[in-house]
Parts: structure tokens; C-alpha cells; sequence
């Protein structure tokens, strides 16, 4: 087993084509077939079903894939850091980032790095709360822009203002009757609305609804808030999701989302910027911090 073969896989496991994989690593199709099958014969299993529609994991396969994204990952910024230290550059930095971090990352005040550090390099990791977690524990990213709730003691950081909840929905303005049409809504409002939930704020939400003897009517389950608006719009139901998420509608001008705030103070969210405890910033992640928070002082 070597890094390449890993390499292979992992991008095998996002095109979900040999014939796609291939042409993105820039190989020839059977080379990347020999390498996968090379892989197996050592690990002694299969690790695709091979089917006429493309492949799909094996449940070892399944149980690989996070080890091999991680091994593979770390490699990449490994290999990032000593090449930076070897040009006498320290302007290499890995960031993650959920999808409902819009308004706070990009930040214009961060193209002010670029007078200390013009040749800077910053690389973003996009993913959910969870696994960007699990990224900076083991030491794969620098930062991570997450959202409550989570819980680690392997990490501190800033915590920026809490936020509420917001319902959107998509439908025609004209048919649209006036209570749909107000800002704000309350969870007796949605107890029999059909819901699209981020699945990691279920038992939040859940506890949310009980706390106030009624039961959510939750029909699609997502990672991402990108994904549960995309549903509340095909007309699936109403999509749960933090109030940064509806700079993703504005921008889009979607002026037939309907969105309104819930008022559940057990609902509210926040983003966080986070970092290894006890580890000391390098002169780039200190003044990265300086300028994205805005504020002297960071550690909560």
C-alpha cells in the first residue's frame, strides 16, 4: 500500500467513475484499474461493486475511505508546510469551513495578509461541523470555522454572536396566505409542517418540539445548508437552517423563498473559530486570527 494508491482511491470514491477518476488524475484508465486492484490483492477484500451505472463501496470500502482521506490529507499539508519551509516562505495556511460560514469567510479584512505575506497560500477544507473537528484534533488543519453545538476538549476558540433559526419555503407569492408571509414563526406554527433539517441538529430540534409537547414532521434529513434549501425549493417542505444561510438566498435573489425567524431560544446557533488548545500560533494564524475576529484578545 503507498500514498499513490491511496490518492487513487480517494478520488475514485468522488468521481464515482474509473473512467472519470482517471481522466482527473491524468492517467490512463487501466494503469488507475491496476493500481485499485493492487490495493485490494493487499488488503485481501474489495473495495468497489463494479456495476454498468459506475461503482459504489463495499462496506470495507466504507470503513477505508475515512482513513485513506485523512492519511492522504495529511500528506498534502505535510508536504505544503516543508515545501514553504524550504522556500523561506511561511505563508502556507489550511482552513476549514461549513457551508453556512458565508458571511464571515471570505472577509474582505484578510486581503490585508497579503502586505505580510504576498505569496500567501491558503488552502479550504469544506465539510460539516464534524469532520472538520476531527481534521484540526489530528492536527490536518490549522483553524476551522464550525457551528454549534459541538464538544471537544482538544480545541478552543472565539465564539461570534448567537443567531436564530430560520424557516424558508419556497411557493408562489400569490398563493401565499398571510400568516406564511410574516417574520417571524413559532414551533407550534411548524409542529405539522413537513421539515428539511440539517441531521445534526435532529435531537436539538426534537428537543426543541418536546420541550413544547409537539413533534416535528421531518421528511428529509441533509448535511449541508446548501442541500436543504436546494430541497425546500423543489418543494419538499420547509428547510430549517441558520440565519447565515439566507445570504445564500439573497444572493440568488430567490425572492419566492419565504423565510422567517423561529422564536426558540433553544434553537439559536453560532460560528465559532477554533484552534488546538495549547498549541502557539505561528506570526500567519495569529494575524489571520487578528484580522477575521477583530478583536485583540481571541481565546474564550
Amino acid at each position: 500500500m503507498n500514498l499513490k494508491q491511496l490518492k487513487y482511491f480517494v478520488v475514485i470514491c468522488e468521481e464515482g467513475q474509473i473512467t472519470a477518476a482517471a481522466k482527473q488524475l491524468h492517467i490512463k484508465q487501466p494503469l488507475l484499474s491496476y493500481e485499485i486492484k493492487q490495493l485490494e490483492q493487499e488488503l485481501d477484500t474489495s473495495l468497489f461493486v463494479r456495476g454498468p451505472r459506475g461503482i459504489s463501496l463495499t462496506d470495507a470500502g466504507k470503513i477505508f475511505k475515512p482513513y485513506a482521506e485523512q492519511i492522504t490529507e495529511l500528506s498534502r499539508v505535510a508536504q505544503g508546510k516543508v515545501q514553504y519551509l524550504h522556500k523561506g516562505i511561511s505563508g502556507s495556511l489550511s482552513i476549514g469551513s461549513v457551508s453556512s460560514s458565508i458571511n464571515k469567510l471570505p472577509n474582505l479584512n484578510l486581503l490585508q495578509l497579503k502586505k505580510y505575506y504576498p505569496n500567501i497560500s491558503i488552502s479550504i477544507i469544506e465539510g460539516n461541523t464534524y469532520k472538520l473537528l476531527g481534521y484540526l484534533e489530528k492536527g490536518l488543519i490549522d483553524l476551522a470555522i464550525l457551528r454549534t453545538p459541538f464538544s471537544s476538549n482538544g480545541v478552543i476558540g472565539y465564539y461570534f454572536d448567537k443567531e436564530p433559526m430560520i424557516a424558508a419555503s419556497w411557493a408562489d407569492p400569490g398563493q401565499v396566505d398571510q400568516a406564511e408571509t410574516s417574520s417571524s414563526v413559532e414551533l407550534k406554527d411548524l409542529a405539522n409542517v413537513p421539515l428539511i433539517i440539517y441531521r445534526r441538529f435532529e435531537e436539538v430540534i426534537k428537543g426543541a418540539f418536546a420541550e413544547a409537547g409537539l413533534n416535528p414532521l421531518i421528511v428529509v434529513r441533509c448535511d449541508d445548508a446548501r442541500t436543504a434549501l436546494d430541497w425546500a425549493k423543489c418543494g419538499f417542505g420547509t428547510a430549517l437552517v441558520p440565519h447565515s444561510a439566507i445570504l445564500q438566498i439573497q444572493e440568488q435573489r430567490d425572492q419566492r423563498f419565504h423565510m422567517r425567524e423561529i422564536r426558540a431560544k433553544s434553537l439559536e446557533t453560532q460560528l465559532a473559530v477554533m484552534w488546538r488548545r495549547n498549541e502557539p500560533f505561528s506570526p500567519l494564524v495569529e494575524n489571520f486570527l487578528e484580522l477575521f475576529i477583530g478583536q485583540q484578545s481571541h481565546k474564550s
